[in-house]
C-alpha cells in the first residue's frame, strides 16, 4: 500500500471558504478515483487539517493528485495557506491517526507532542 499523510495550516479564517470549496471537490475526485483503498481528513482547530490517503499503488496516487480538482486545490493551496507538510510511503497497514502524526512530525524533525487529534 502506498501511504501518503499532509497537513495544511490556513493563513487566517479569511481562507476558510476558499478552502472548503477546493476540500469538497477534491474530496468528490478521491472517492472516485481509482486504487484509493482508504481516505480520511482530520481538523486542529479552524485553521490546520489533515489528510490521511492509502492508495494500491504510488501510481494511483499521482494519478488522483495530479488531475482535476485536486490540482486546481494544490495550485490554490499555495496562496491560502502558511503551511504545507506531506509525507509518502509504502506500508503494511493503515496507520492511526496517532502513528501518522509521528511519521509527519519526525519527516520534518519535531517531536511528537502526543497530541491526537480525533478523527470527525
Amino acid at each position: 500500500m502506498f501511504i501518503s499523510i499532509t497537513r495544511l495550516h490556513l493563513r487566517g479564517k479569511r481562507m476558510l471558504p476558499m478552502f472548503v470549496f477546493h476540500t469538497v471537490r477534491s474530496i468528490m475526485q478521491a472517492k472516485k478515483a481509482e486504487g484509493i483503498l482508504h481516505s480520511t481528513y482530520i481538523n486542529e482547530g479552524w485553521l490546520t487539517y489533515w489528510t490521511l490517503t492509502v492508495w494500491e499503488s504510488e501510481q494511483h496516487m499521482k494519478n488522483y493528485r495530479n488531475n482535476g480538482n485536486h490540482l486546481n486545490a494544490m495550485k490554490v493551496s499555495r496562496r491560502i495557506a502558511n503551511e504545507l507538510e506531506k509525507v509518502n510511503f509504502e506500508g503494511e497497514k493503515i496507520p492511526s491517526w496517532k502513528e501518522a502524526q509521528g511519521i509527519l512530525h519526525e519527516h520534518y524533525g519535531r517531536q511528537d507532542n502526543d497530541k491526537v487529534i480525533q478523527a470527525r
